[in-house]
């Protein structure tokens, strides 16, 4: 099993195919294989990484809420790229995973090639609603366990629409959800999602960022809308996608789409 020392802690990562990096980074609580459609798609051209973010899957889940901050994350990142002997790569993430894509291109913007950042931002607009359903998913996990998290987050906006296309996607769904640990996904919740700066308050940074960027947002995503919005009027040069009829998980709901746009992006 592959696991990289890193920070103090093993990540478990996944590494497909030859060629230019492609590091990509998945969302709160969806493990890696939210990407198993991109790996495919991109296998043959690009050495394509992906990983679990610390507290997801089969990386560690350190008891200690301090070992969990968005800024942690991104040094996560760092450290496995150094890691992996990556110098310079094309860097995605979707959601929570665009986040760390994101303030990982703004604190080391030599070492990506291009970002893509999809579905990113929920909790900037609304941020106080946020925090509160970002802290009561954790008390879920913490009072019910994983089961109990893996059924209520069905419901949730961000997976809904997904899970409601029937009884395959809602195993996948849920088996994805059932690879965490209770502990692991509610210190992320707590201390990465409920506490994490908006992507509004980075405006001067964005600004400055010289990265080729690519954005991409289900036309259904209503918590990412605006900030998607705003992200393309503030990095100069970005291109932004707008996938109709798709929700929050783009990359698995309209994976042709999603990979075409990456392609056209990369020529």
């Amino acid at each position: 099993m592959p696991l990289a020392p890193v920070n103090g802690l093993s990540l478990y990562y996944e590494a497909r195919g030859r060629g230019s990096p492609l590091v990509l980074v998945h969302g709160f609580a969806c493990g890696l294989r939210i990407w198993d459609a991109q790996v495919r798609a991109f296998a043959a051209r690009h050495r394509v990484l992906t990983y679990d973010v610390r507290g997801h899957g089969l990386s560690d889940a350190p008891a200690d809420a301090a070992a969990y901050s968005q800024p942690i994350s991104v040094d996560d990142l760092r450290g496995l790229l150094a890691h992996l002997g990556i110098r310079r790569a094309v860097v995605g993430g979707l959601s929570m995973g665009g986040n760390i894509a994101l303030n990982f291109a703004i604190a080391y913007p030599t070492t990506v090639r291009a970002l893509i950042v999809a579905d990113t931002g929920a909790g900037s607009d609304g941020t106080a609603e946020w925090q509160a359903g970002a802290r009561a998913l954790a008390g879920i996990l913490d009072r019910d366990g994983i089961e109990a998290f893996a059924d209520a987050a069905q419901e949730n906006p961000l997976f809904a629409r997904y899970a409601a296309r029937g009884p395959e996607a809602t195993r996948f769904i849920r088996s994805c959800l059932m690879t965490h640990r209770a502990r692991g996904l509610a210190h992320t919740a707590r201390e990465v999602l409920a506490r994490r700066p908006t992507v509004y308050s980075l405006e001067a940074e964005l600004r400055r960022l010289r990265v080729p960027t690519l954005l991409i947002v289900g036309e259904h995503d209503l918590p990412c809308a605006a900030v998607h919005r705003f992200m393309a009027e503030t990095i100069p040069g970005a291109r932004h996608l707008v996938l109709r009829g798709v929700g929050h998980l783009t990359p698995l709901e309209a994976p042709a789409a999603f990979n075409a746009a990456v392609r056209r992006f990369l020529r």
